[in-house]
């Protein structure tokens, strides 16, 4: 009879050990989780690929595939607890994604504001949109001059229509050529 128990014994003993096997494989990614800043969750939920200072580390995030409360509670988080320029970005843009587009708005100015290059164009077209083109050019040029490809060619776009500005040729030639070192294109 003891022969019978012991193969019994042996494979619950390998299925206790694959459960738990499988238990630890689906808590690792939470454990890891659990390890990140608020402000690290926040480049892995809401990174996006335009952004040139986002964290590397993981990712980016397309605006489709931003999974809105996650990325929201994270963002939050690490834009009360003074997450800088780049967390601002972000929350504005999850913000855009969950529809909140005043409050987008606000904090992406706010991003502006504190020196984010793409936050600087994104935020310079809402300018242009409601009018505002002198204030939208200070940025185009402001983040072009910080490499941002993306406000080089709204620069560009601005000097060869005379967005904020004198239309200009040259110049407008000049940052159009600048614009297509856009590692996206």
């Amino acid at each position: 009879m003891n022969t019978r128990i012991r193969p019994t014994n042996r494979i619950a003993s390998h299925l206790a050990t694959a459960l738990l096997l499988s238990f630890a494989a689906i808590a690792a990614p939470a454990a890891h989780a659990a390890d990140l800043t608020a402000a690290d969750l926040c480049d892995r939920e809401a990174g996006s690929e335009l952004d040139l200072e986002r964290n590397r580390t993981f990712p980016p995030v397309a605006t489709e595939d931003i999974r809105i409360g996650v990325a929201l509670s994270a963002c939050r988080e690490a834009y009360n607890q003074h997450g800088g320029a780049r967390a601002q970005f972000q929350l504005a843009r999850v913000l855009d994604r969950a529809g909140e587009k005043l409050k987008s708005l606000r904090i992406l100015g706010e991003a502006a504001q504190n020196g984010h290059a793409l936050a600087m164009a994104m935020y310079g077209t809402r300018l242009v949109e409601r009018g505002e083109t002198e204030a939208a050019f200070d940025l185009y040029q402001r983040a072009a001059a910080a490499g941002n490809v993306i406000a080089a060619r709204n620069l560009a776009v601005a000097y060869r229509d005379g967005v904020g500005t004198r239309v200009d040729g040259a110049l407008a030639a000049q940052w159009f050529e600048r614009a297509k070192t856009d590692p996206l294109q």
